[in-house]
C-alpha cells in the first residue's frame, strides 16, 4: 500500500469525515432520543438512532428533574447561536421509562474469568466514562446544545443505551464494580495471559497457508471452515480501499466488544466476532491435538487441564516457546506497536500433528492479546469525586490483509468529554492513534484528532524517504480535509518515532512486577 498515493486522494478525508456528526441531525428537524444518562451537574446523555450526544441541560431545576434515565424524549431541533457552533434543541415532549426487570444475582460459587471479566467490566465501565459532561445554565425549558459524537468505537459506550438494551448501566445493575474495582479484580488474572500472549501476525500467515493449500493439502472438514471465519475477519486492504465505514466494523468485531454485546443481550456484529471466532477455532484445535498427540496420556491430561483452566497451551508440560520472540503486550499508556505481515512458520508437508499443535498455541497467544487489549481500554478511576472525567480509551487490532501477507494495525481511540470554558462549551475532543508496518514504508504512527470541525494529522516515518514521500503528500491531504468541509486541516509530518507517554498508576504491568 502506498500511503502517498492514498493521502491525495479523498479516502482518508472520508475516513476523517465518518468520525463526524451524523447527517441527520440538523437543525428544523425533529428527532425522538432515549435518555441515557443524567449528571447531577446538569449534563446528560442520549441516543438518537445510532449517534450519541452530549447534552447541556437549561431550565428549570424542577424540569431537569423529572428526565430519568430510560426516557423518551422528542427534540425539536434549532439552529445554532453562532455559525459552526452546536446545535440547539427544545424538548417537545417527555415520555418516562418503562419498567425494567433487574437480571438475576450471579451465583455466590461463579469463578471469576479473565477475559470474561475484562469484557463484561468493560461493557459497563465504559459506559461511564462516556462523554456525559457540561454543566447547567439559563431558565427556559428546553435542552440547549446539542454535541453530536460519533466515534467509532461508540457502540462499547452505547451498548446498555440503544432499544431494546438496557436503558441505564446504573439501574441495570447496582451491584456492578467501578473501573478501579474491576481493575483490580482483573490484573492479578492476567499473569499467564502477559507471559504468553503474541501478536496476531504469526498466526494469520500460517492460516493463510492453510488456507491457500500452500502447506497441507489435506485437513480434518471442521477445521478448514473455522480457519475462513477467522481470516475473513481482515480488512482486505489489497482490494478494496480503507474507508471509515470499513475501519469502524472491524473495530467492532475486533473481539474488545465481544462480552459487551453478550452482557447486553445483543447480537454479535453482522461482520462477525475476531474473538468469537478464535475461541471456536480453539476449540475445534483442542480434540485434534488430543487425538494426533503421541504424549503419554498422562502428559495429555495436564495439558488439557491446563487449556480447561484458562492457561494456554504451550503452558502444558512439554510444550517449548521463545518468550523474547514475542510481540509486546498491549497496555492503557504504553506506545503502539506496528506489527508487520510475518512469514508461515509451518513448511510444506508439515505433519498434521505439528500443524494442529502449532495453530493451538498461536491461537492462545491470539485470545491472551486480545484479552490484554480489552484490560488496557478499562476505564480509570477519578481520585477525587469533583476530579474531570479521564480520559476514555479504547484499544484494539484490526488485521490488514495485504497481497504479502496479514499485517496488524493498532488503533487506540481516545476521548476527552465536553469541557465549559470562559468562551463556552468546548465540543469533545477524539484521537485517533494507529501504528503501521508494511513495505515500501516500513514502521509508521500517526494521531489524528478531531474537535468539532478542526482537524489535526500527524505522522511519524522511521525511513527518512518515507518522510519525504508523505511531505511531498501533504499539501494534496490539507486540500482533501478542507473539501471534506473541515474547517481546518493541518498536517505535520516527522521523522523517527512519538513521544511515549509516561505509564499511569493502575498499569498492569505495574501491579504484577
Amino acid at each position: 500500500m502506498n500511503l502517498a498515493q492514498l493521502v491525495k486522494s479523498q479516502n482518508f478525508a472520508t475516513l476523517l469525515q465518518a468520525l463526524d456528526a451524523a447527517g441527520e441531525l440538523t437543525a428544523g428537524r425533529t428527532v425522538q432520543a432515549k435518555l441515557i444518562s443524567v449528571e447531577a451537574d446538569g449534563s446528560a446523555t442520549a441516543a438518537i438512532g445510532d449517534s450519541k450526544v452530549a447534552l447541556i441541560l437549561n431550565g428549570p431545576q424542577a424540569r431537569q428533574a423529572a428526565l430519568q434515565p430510560g426516557s423518551t424524549l422528542l427534540l425539536r431541533l434549532d439552529p445554532p447561536e453562532q455559525p459552526g457552533g452546536d446545535l440547539r434543541a427544545t424538548l417537545v415532549e417527555l415520555r418516562p421509562p418503562a419498567a425494567v426487570t433487574q437480571p438475576a444475582a450471579p451465583t455466590p460459587d461463579a469463578r471469576p474469568d479473565a477475559s470474561a471479566l475484562a469484557g463484561n467490566t468493560l461493557a459497563r465501565a465504559t459506559a461511564a466514562a462516556a462523554p456525559l459532561t457540561a454543566s447547567p445554565a439559563q431558565t427556559s425549558p428546553s435542552v440547549s446544545t446539542v454535541a453530536p459524537v460519533r466515534p467509532m468505537p461508540a457502540t462499547a459506550a452505547a451498548i446498555s443505551a440503544q432499544p431494546g438494551a438496557l436503558p441505564s448501566p446504573v439501574a441495570a445493575n447496582p451491584i456492578t464494580p467501578g473501573p478501579a474495582a474491576a481493575r483490580a479484580m482483573a490484573g492479578p488474572l492476567l499473569g499467564a495471559a502477559l507471559q504468553k500472549q503474541d501478536s496476531l501476525a504469526p498466526l494469520f500467515a500460517n492460516l493463510r497457508g492453510l488456507a491457500e493449500g500452500s502447506i497441507a493439502l489435506s485437513l480434518p472438514k471442521a477445521l478448514l471452515p473455522a480457519i475462513d471465519r477467522v481470516l475473513a475477519q481482515s480488512v482486505m486492504a489489497d482490494r478494496h480501499p480503507v474507508t471509515g465505514q470499513s475501519l469502524k466494523e472491524a473495530f467492532q468485531g475486533s473481539g474488545l466488544f465481544m462480552e459487551a454485546h453478550k452482557a447486553a443481550g445483543e447480537a454479535p456484529p453482522r461482520q462477525g466476532d475476531l474473538k468469537a471466532h478464535l475461541q471456536a477455532l480453539r476449540e475445534i484445535l483442542v480434540p485434534i491435538v488430543e487425538a494426533l498427540s503421541p504424549e503419554p496420556k498422562a502428559n495429555r491430561q495436564e495439558r488439557a487441564a491446563a487449556l480447561q483452566a484458562g492457561l494456554p497451551a504451550d503452558a502444558a508440560p512439554g510444550a517449548g516457546t521463545d518468550p523474547g520472540s514475542r510481540a509486546t503486550p498491549p497496555r492503557r499508556d504504553g506506545p503502539l506497536l506496528p506489527q508487520a505481515a510475518a512469514e508461515p512458520s509451518l513448511a510444506p508437508g508439515e505433519k498434521p500433528f505439528v500443524i494442529a499443535e502449532t495453530l493451538l498455541n498461536q491461537t492462545e497467544a491470539a485470545l491472551d492479546r486480545i484479552k490484554l487489549t480489552q484490560y488496557a481500554s478499562l476505564p480509570l478511576e477519578n481520585a477525587r469525586q469533583d476530579a474531570p472525567q479521564p480520559t476514555q480509551r479504547w484499544l484494539a487490532e484490526i488485521p490488514l490483509a495485504f497481497q504479502h501477507g496479514t499485517a496488524m494495525l493498532p488503533l487506540q481511540v481516545e476521548h476527552e468529554a465536553p469541557r465549559r470554558t470562559i468562551a463556552g462549551v468546548s465540543p469533545p475532543l477524539w484521537r485517533i492513534r494507529f501504528a503501521l508496518d508494511v513495505e515500501p514504508m516500513g514502521p509508521l504512527q500517526g494521531v489524528v484528532t478531531l474537535q468539532g470541525r478542526d482537524v489535526g494529522v500527524t505522522l511519524w516515518a522511521e525511513r527518512e524517504e518515507t518522510s519525504q514521500a508523505l511531505r511531498g503528500a501533504a499539501p494534496g491531504l490539507e486540500t482533501a480535509l478542507l473539501h471534506a468541509d473541515f474547517a481546518s486541516g493541518a498536517v505535520d509530518i516527522h521523522t523517527g518515532q512519538p513521544r511515549v507517554m509516561q505509564p499511569t498508576a493502575g498499569q498492569f504491568l505495574d501491579r504484577l512486577s
